[in-house]
């Protein structure tokens, strides 16, 4: 993959990541008031639907871009984030039922809690590997837009540590919108002159100068080589001016 293309797909991932922040940032709001009007959480339930969406397009630019990278870190990051996400689901969605349950379902709340669990350091690790990737390739992107990267990734990483919290998790959510609003900043690298990888310097051993003609000395008459001050050729005997 070209560097042209691999802009192109780091372009689109903060497009999308921008909308993702800012529908986060409203379903977050709009999940507070729908505690207290119904069809409020109905619209915030709907804008999760399409984070989900933009998230899966999201995950394609990152695949793409470690294809065309051949680096294990953003390869890395689809399949644990994706699996982290829906064993988190999984879990949550267990321990309401087991919470709102008439019946005694503690049992189903405890996998609920450990399903969080799994999900969420699977996400920890997924983001960890986007930080990695800022963090050691920082030399194909401009130095604002990598350390942006670098400390979203951080944050979104932070994130999935107070999410396994389970109390503590609107602090994560908090983190993660920011996060998510730093890594779109690669969006500005779409129509942006491709950096490519910068490549050591090899210095090149300096070549011995050529012995000039004057530094040697030859006999005018028969032409044998002498040393530099004898006054008489070593081969036919001539005096040497």
């Amino acid at each position: 993959m070209s560097d042209s293309n691999i802009n192109k797909e780091f372009g689109d991932f903060g497009k999308r990541m921008k909308v993702i922040a800012i529908l986060t940032l409203i379903s977050f709001i709009l999940g507070i008031v729908g505690a207290f009007v119904w069809f409020i959480g109905f619209v915030a339930l709907l804008l999760s639907l399409i984070i989900i969406i933009f998230f899966l397009l999201v995950l394609g630019n990152v695949k793409r871009a470690g294809r065309g990278l051949n680096n294990k870190e953003l390869l890395n990051f689809t399949p644990r984030f994706l699996l982290g996400t829906i064993i988190r689901f999984i879990g949550q969605t267990l321990m309401n039922i087991g919470f709102l349950a008439i019946e005694d379902l503690w049992i189903m709340v405890l996998i609920g809690v450990a399903l969080i669990i799994v999900g969420s350091v699977l996400r920890l690790l997924a983001w960890r590997g986007m930080e990695t990737f800022f963090l050691t390739n920082s030399q194909i992107f401009p130095l604002d837009i990598s350390e942006k990267g670098r400390s979203g990734s951080k944050l979104c990483k932070i994130s999935t540590i107070f999410d396994l919290t389970i109390i503590l998790s609107f602090v994560g959510e908090i983190l993660r919108i920011i996060g998510y609003f730093k890594l779109s900043s690669t969006k500005d690298l779409i129509g942006a002159p491709a950096q490519t990888i910068s490549q050591p310097i090899t210095p090149q051993p300096a070549s011995a100068p050529a012995p000039s003609a004057s530094s040697a000395n030859f006999c005018p008459n028969c032409g044998s080589s002498i040393s530099s001050g004898a006054r008489f050729c070593p081969g036919c005997g001539s005096s040497i001016n």
